[in-house]
Parts: structure tokens; sequence; C-alpha cells
């Protein structure tokens, strides 16, 4: 049988008797590292020091005036050429120009993809078939469309360097 066990619950003994190698010593405080961390949490962080994110959305004119000279404020490159923009009939004249050379440089390519057959090139040549085909949309569309249309692809392919699709 087993030998029996008292009905109360065992106590540890109250003070611990540990080594000299297992005791843990706090190190003195600093006086003055308290009023060093108080002092960092008081710090402002200035505005300025961070990323200016205001023109990462999109086409939006976020930084207009980039730099102060004076009393006279320095206009970014951008808004410089937005304000410059030529007539409509350029613009779709540009634009239409831009669209075929780069629907001609895909027809290259998928000239290039019947020659050579390896394997997933008929996904290649559906896909380069598909831009084709929206860009040869595009097109006909530009002639059609309203001023504010054709002046904001003519912005988003000629000034910000944006891809057609």
């Amino acid at each position: 049988m087993a030998a029996q066990t008292p009905h109360t619950p065992e106590k540890a003994p109250t003070v611990p008797t540990l080594s000299p190698e297992q005791r843990v010593l706090q190190p003195a405080k600093t006086p003055g590292i308290e009023a060093i961390l108080d002092q960092i949490d008081s710090m402002q962080i200035s505005e300025k020091t961070g990323e200016d994110r205001s023109g990462d959305m999109g086409a939006g004119s976020g930084g207009a005036m980039t730099q102060t000279q004076g009393d006279t404020p320095v206009v970014s490159p951008r808004d410089q050429a937005i304000q410059n923009l030529p007539a409509t009939q350029v613009m779709q004249r540009d634009i239409a120009k831009h669209i075929t050379k780069e629907v001609r440089t895909l027809r290259r390519q998928a000239k290039t993809i019947t020659r050579i057959g390896r394997p997933g090139q008929a996904f290649q040549l559906a896909q380069l078939y598909a831009r084709i085909r929206k860009l040869n949309g595009l097109l006909a569309q530009i002639w059609e469309a309203s001023t504010d249309v054709v002046k904001r692809m003519f912005i988003r392919i000629f000034i910000d360097k944006q891809p057609v699709l």
C-alpha cells in the first residue's frame, strides 16, 4: 500500500536559501536616468521630420508649392507642365501616336512569341492580344472623348510617365 499522506498541504520554507551564484542583485538606480526618461517622453515630435505622403495618392497635386524663396513660391515642374498643356487636338494626336507605337511593339512581341514554341507562351500571347484590343478600343474612344478625359490621359501618360493601361 501507499504511504499515507497528511491531509494538510505542504508549506514551502519562508526564507529562500539560495547560494550566492543564484542570487540576483538589482543595480543601484542612477539619479538622473528618470529625469532623462521624463524629458524624452515630454518631447514633441515635429511634423516636418516625417515623410510627406500628400502626393502619393494617384495623380493629385499634393506638393503644389514645394519651396518658398522670399515672397515668391516655387511651383513644381509637374504643375508648371500642367499649366502649359497644348490644345486638345494636339493632345489627342500625341496620345494616338503613343498608343499606336505601343500597339506596334506589342504586335512585334506577339510575332516573336508565335515563332518560339515554349510552354506557357499561349497564355502570354492571349494576354498580349487582349492588351492590343484594349488599346485599339481606347484609341477609337480618344477622338470622341471630352476635353477633361483627354487632359487627364495626357497628364498621366506624358507628364507622370505612367503606362496607358
